[in-house]
């Protein structure tokens, strides 16, 4: 990637965190491109209360999803492509997520068509163990549609 490209990408990024979408929720872009991305989630109190414990709560794990898929979606928008939404989410908690500081998704496309995209990802905790998968499915929107 050239440096203007760079430069372009990480303002993008900068201005994807500062929306009430992400920073509402606590979520943060690290890295998104060509179709992956990778995003962190800041654990704060009110993200607590799975199943009465101090897990990270079920709903926050899914909301981290669909930015997540979402952002993976984004990062193959061509000039043709102007928006994105939800169909569909389907989600796998594989155990409780015991985190203090920081929880991590890594999201890809899969396949992208006329109008649809398909994507997956995993979510996982502190120590990296896998805690959660989940398989998306976007609506997408084109200029020439």
């Amino acid at each position: 990637m050239d440096h203007n490209n760079r430069i372009a990408t990480e303002r993008f990024f900068e201005f994807m965190n500062q929306t009430p979408f992400f920073s509402w929720a606590g979520l943060k872009i690290i890295d998104a491109h060509n179709g992956e991305a990778t995003i962190a989630l800041e654990v704060q109190d009110h993200h607590r209360g799975g199943g009465g414990t101090e897990a990270i709560n079920g709903g926050i794990v899914a909301y981290m999803f669909d930015g997540l898929l979402g952002m993976a979606i984004a990062s193959k928008w061509g000039s043709d492509i102007i928006g994105q939404v939800t169909v569909s989410l389907n989600i796998e908690y594989l155990r409780m997520i015991q985190a203090s500081t920081m929880v991590m998704g890594k999201g890809r496309v899969v396949q992208l068509t006329k109008t649809l995209a398909f994507a997956e990802g995993e979510v996982y905790d502190e120590k990296q163990v896998l805690c959660a998968k989940c398989t998306g499915i976007y609506k997408v929107f084109r200029s020439n549609a």
